[in-house]
């Protein structure tokens, strides 16, 4: 499905169901739009309405996020083939025949490629169609073969020594013939090399201490224009919060944010009372690349927020929750570099540091501030004073950043931020035209989907198990495999990709390539309660104190979730870390709620397991059905 929208003048869009042509840009995030057949009338548009317009959807074609490696190998490789004539304004039949002849491959392929990226704008267009068919291609790495591989890494690329690909290529195959398995192919083997940590190869492979190693070039790289480089970083709040109900001190919440690093612009942020993670980078990317309209509606502030779109590069650091690998893939999908800034250069990070300081010094006016240390704070009493809600608190700091900070002067681009972004956009000559809008995601449900963390799983005759949860759906009986065909043909395989909200883990979506859609998989018992990763975590950890023997159940987690329930009902006074927990569930059912009514929020809607007594442990059509907790 093509993702992106490119709001290119004199090209063509649906508006309302009617085919109309771009004519300009009255502002920021308004397009001009001329309709194509009599009586020719024109209209400005919210660049939001014309991102949720379905119309503006083309062909279904599957997304990098949701392809396997083997895909994403073949897309990438494709993809750095075409790349330089992409950059190419006028180009001729002669550049696309060099690029042809040094790649060997036929005139007539690459023009192809070409058309297919130059209609889809995404990597993921280029995987091969015959692997779209949802039959062939879909094989996944043999445990004993993932553990061969990795096993071989460690020994030998991770080694003083520094052997080749190709020497550690070899020894892969060797040891998978000895136990007469498939070898991986040597992409596979290249790509999971490049997956490692550069602290980890340093240290091991070069041999050099860690805090002598770059990660980057020495300087940083120049940026030119609005969206060319985003910084992320996260940071822990210097203030106290309140719960919801009792308006009792519950501690300091995080926030992630992303400045665009030409202007010094907030470009997103995301605030949260759980630990940074790569959900927290994915929420705060969700904020950032969709126009902000309903954010501002929501809590009734005044004032303008410009900054969307998708930006060309993102400048992380080197922690886990930037490094995912689904962070990567979504990252490739809409053809943003992702640079992560040098082992022990803390310099590199500095714009989105020195913004964060400014938010934290400004935030010291705010009651239950902490101030930035210990001497500061003095005598005051932080908990006591504490007196604002989460949500409350993202009111202020929205209310802060468009009506405050991108209005003040900025001490390192001598202007305000506002400024530096119009100036970038606008030009600084006598005729001040906007020349372009940000490209946008025109599926805001498959840009969700792709930024909330992925799990892959068999397709058990049961459901789908994570975390000891088992979810089932009707939907679900095309992947399972009966046990009798499993046995003719053993390397049939039944593997989804899953995605799982932190927010609500009573369901999850998988994506389902026959109608290019995820569809909604609930509990395998729906009479069970709604609950969050954190509580779900709680409940596991209470269930393995309580369980010995035996692997744990479905029906243990949430005995074990109700026991813990009790014992906070049963507390005569909460403490402050059940306080943070209540309302935290809270925020994120809320944040929730927003975002499936700001992002065209559509559930696959699918039957439920039905709990039946009288269900036989074996089936006549070959299937083994039972019901669950």
């Amino acid at each position: 499905m093509a993702n992106v929208l490119s709001f290119d003048i004199d090209s063509k869009i649906f508006f309302q169901d009617i085919e109309y042509v771009i004519k300009g840009y009255p502002s920021l995030d308004e397009v001009l739009l001329k309709k194509i057949n009599k009586p020719y009338n024109e209209k400005i548009v919210k660049v939001n309405d014309l991102i949720n317009d379905p119309k503006n959807i083309k062909k279904r074609i599957k997304e990098l996020v949701d392809t396997e490696q083997k895909e994403l190998d073949n897309a990438t490789e494709r993809f750095k083939i075409i790349e330089p004539l992409l950059d190419i304004e006028n180009r001729t039949a002669n550049d696309v025949q060099k690029v042809a002849k040094k790649n060997k491959k036929g005139i007539a392929t690459i023009y192809r490629w070409l058309n297919t990226y130059e209609q889809y704008k995404t990597i993921s267009s280029l995987a091969s169609r015959r692997e779209f068919c949802g039959g062939k291609g879909k094989s996944r790495l043999d445990e004993s073969v993932d553990t061969i591989i990795n096993s071989v890494i460690e020994e030998m690329y991770l080694h003083k020594q520094q052997y080749p690909l190709q020497v550690i290529y070899e020894q892969i195959v060797y040891k998978c013939q000895n136990i007469e398995l498939k070898a991986p192919t040597k992409n596979t083997i290249r790509n999971r090399i490049n997956a490692l940590h550069p602290k980890i190869i340093a240290k091991y492979r070069n041999g050099i201490r860690v805090n002598e190693t770059r990660g980057m070039p020495n300087k940083f790289p120049d940026v030119k224009m609005p969206l060319d480089i985003i910084q992320i970083d996260h940071t822990k709040v210097d203030v106290i919060l309140v719960d919801e109900e009792n308006r009792e001190p519950i501690g300091r919440p995080f926030i992630t944010v992303a400045i665009d690093v030409y202007s010094r612009m907030m470009y997103g942020f995301y605030i949260s009372l759980e630990a940074p993670s790569y959900f927290s980078v994915g929420q705060c990317l969700l904020n950032a690349i969709l126009p902000k309209d309903e954010l501002l509606a929501k809590y009734k502030v005044e004032g303008e927020y410009p900054v969307y779109g998708l930006p060309r590069k993102v400048h992380m650091d080197n922690g886990k929750d930037f490094t995912s690998i689904s962070l990567r893939n979504f990252c490739q999908e809409f053809r943003i570099e992702d640079r992560y800034r040098p082992v022990a250069r803390p310099e590199f990070g500095g714009a989105v540091e020195r913004v964060l300081g400014t938010y934290m010094k400004k935030m010291h006016v705010l009651p239950g501030t902490t101030r930035s240390n210990i001497f500061k704070k003095g005598s005051y009493d932080s908990e006591a004073e504490a007196a604002m809600t989460i949500d409350e608190l993202e009111e202020w700091y929205l209310d802060f950043v468009i009506n405050v900070y991108h209005k003040t002067e900025h001490s390192s681009i001598f202007m305000t931020p506002e400024e530096k972004f119009y100036q970038g956009l606008y030009g600084v000559g006598k005729e001040k035209s906007i020349p372009f809008l940000p490209t946008v995601p025109t599926n805001t449900l498959k840009l969700r989907m792709a930024l909330l963390p992925q799990i892959k799983r068999t397709v058990q005759k049961n459901g789908i198990t994570i975390d000891y949860i088992t979810y089932f759906s009707e939907s679900l009986r095309k992947w399972i495999i009966p046990s009798q065909y499993k046995k003719l043909k053993p390397e049939l395989k039944n593997e989804v990709i899953c995605r799982r909200d932190p927010r609500d883990v009573s369901k999850i979506y998988v994506y389902d390539e026959d109608i290019n859609e995820y569809i909604t998989i609930p509990y395998a018992d729906i009479r069970k309660p709604q609950m969050n990763l954190s509580e779900l975590r709680e409940a596991i950890s209470e269930a393995k104190r309580q369980v010995t023997g035996r692997e744990l159940e479905p029906h243990d987690i949430f005995e074990a979730k109700e026991r813990l329930r009790q014992k906070v009902e049963a507390a005569k006074r909460e403490k402050k870390s059940v306080r943070r927990k209540k309302s935290s569930k809270r925020h994120q059912e809320k944040t929730l709620k927003m975002e499936k009514e700001q992002i065209d929020y559509k559930e696959t809607q699918t039957q439920p397991m039905r709990l039946d007594s009288s269900l036989k442990e074996e089936d006549d059509d070959g299937y083994d059905i039972y019901p669950i907790g």
